[in-house]
């Protein structure tokens, strides 16, 4: 498909001073410490998961391009409205047969994470509303699904091959990008997006 004090110290009170500056200074470079180990670990967590789930990562992220689309209830949603939350940015049509595959499993993610903060937006690519609707009544899918009809967002994102699916953070950053049909509904799913949850904190 194309096509994130005292006077009476004066002199005791250079030392304790030092000695105040001196534990001061351990405290905050140890709690910088603490916080680099665990972005560290936070971000090799997301590595490895995302190796293990067949996510190419970004080795800079890159900001993902606002866009506006409407979905199949003729309402306007723009990627800007979701900044602070992971979006899953799912690019799929109701012709491509490993994309239907997918979206049961994709459904049962948005529910295990919703709550959490989890967006999911399903653009559909070259379809129209009268399709997508009766596609996603027949799943019975929750998550948004919007209308690319003319491909301008498929295109804004190099979308060349369907599915394809970007991971943005909650810096409005894309992370990740995953080519083809994949089951949503495993553990290695469940861990590559609660390492992303971790690594926003």
């Amino acid at each position: 498909m194309k096509n994130l004090l005292c006077i009476k110290e004066q002199m005791i009170l250079p030392i304790r001073r030092k000695a105040c500056l001196v534990i001061f200074s351990s405290i905050v470079v140890s709690l910088c410490l603490i916080v680099t180990i665990f972005i560290t670990y936070s971000l090799a967590d997301t590595s490895k998961y995302a190796l293990n789930f067949g996510v190419q990562e970004y080795t800079v992220p890159a900001d993902a391009k606002d866009f506006t689309l409407k979905d199949i209830n003729n309402r306007n949603i723009s990627l800007k409205n979701f900044r602070g939350k992971i979006v899953i940015l799912n690019f799929w049509a109701t012709w491509c047969g490993p994309c239907r595959q997918e979206m049961p499993s994709m459904e049962r993610l948005h529910q295990q994470f919703k709550d959490r903060g989890l967006v999911i937006l399903a653009i559909a690519s070259g379809d129209d509303t009268k399709s997508v609707n009766s596609f996603i009544t027949k799943y019975n899918l929750t998550f948004p699904a919007l209308i690319d009809k003319d491909l301008e967002v498929t295109d804004i994102y190099k979308v060349w091959a369907l599915p394809t699916t970007y991971f943005i953070n909650s810096k409005g950053q894309i992370i990740g990008v995953a080519q083809g049909s994949r089951d949503w509904n495993t553990k290695e799913a469940t861990q590559y997006i609660t390492s992303i949850f971790k690594a926003s904190i």
